[in-house]
């Protein structure tokens, strides 16, 4: 279902349905490449979620859920998911926290809002019938003239299947800031909100011209581990551009010369 509004704003509403069928059985080999499953909206219809061969979804399964995208030409855009899949059996590969065990699904829960001046917000979530969120995730990004400004932050429920045995909340931060056209700035910084503690930090220097590439970059990583200790690393790249070198979204035209 369409909807056009003024100023050529549209707003489409897409109910979707699957039901799929797959027969045989399961090998009897170890699980060795699908033991991380992730629910999202690319495999909401999919005949089977897990990401390798090695394991396969059977039996009968439906998948039931909605489309909703707000479209305007001044760049606001908007979309939303919501869908749940139903299953004949319960398949046990799945852990608690893929939100594919039992016969009924978590519900996925999945938006994106995009807006003319370069901003972003994408969000993701499974939630049980109680509103539990057994996996969370929400990231926000700003593209400005001369750079770029990103943060994040994921909820993860404990696991012990997904080698989890506490429940993991993280916040992000990043970004890079073009000085000029050669030099290049960039930080990262991660903060563990389950230990009330920074996990990581980051700084970067670039610089570019049509001959030479030069990075400069300081990551510290801490930790409150006994068998890991907080470490600093510097590094140090210098890489050879050649003639008529491309790099990203940009081109260095002129050539290098002795």
């Amino acid at each position: 279902m369409i909807r056009r509004g003024r100023g050529g704003v549209s707003q489409l509403l897409e109910p979707i349905a699957q039901i799929g069928w797959s027969g045989g059985n399961r090998l009897a080999i170890p699980n060795d490449e699908s033991t991380r499953v992730e629910f999202d909206e690319g495999n909401l219809l999919s005949l089977s979620r897990f990401p390798r061969p090695d394991r396969r979804e059977r039996h009968a399964v439906a998948a039931i859920g909605v489309n909703w995208s707000r479209f305007d030409p001044t760049g606001w855009d908007a979309h939303l998911t919501i869908g749940q899949v139903l299953r004949e059996k319960s398949d046990l590969e799945f852990t608690t926290t893929s939100g594919l065990a039992g016969t009924s699904s978590d519900f996925l829960l999945a938006g994106q809002i995009k807006t003319a001046q370069g901003l972003s917000l994408t969000g993701r979530g499974l939630f049980d019938d109680n509103f539990q969120f057994a996996k969370a995730e929400l990231r926000g990004d700003w593209d400005f003239t001369r750079g770029r400004l990103g943060g994040s932050y994921v909820w993860l429920d404990a696991d012990p299947a997904e080698d989890r045995t506490q429940a993991v909340s993280e916040i992000a931060l990043d970004g890079d800031y073009r000085i000029n056209r050669q030099w290049t700035a960039s930080a990262d910084w991660r903060f563990d909100v389950a230990d009330d503690r920074a996990a990581s930090a980051g700084l970067g220097l670039t610089y570019n011209n049509e001959c030479v590439s030069v990075d400069l970059s300081v990551n510290r990583r801490y930790s409150t581990s006994t068998s890991v200790e907080p470490s600093t690393n510097i590094g140090f790249n210098i890489g050879l551009r050649g003639f008529a070198a491309s790099n990203g979204t940009e081109r260095y035209v002129r050539s290098c010369r002795n």
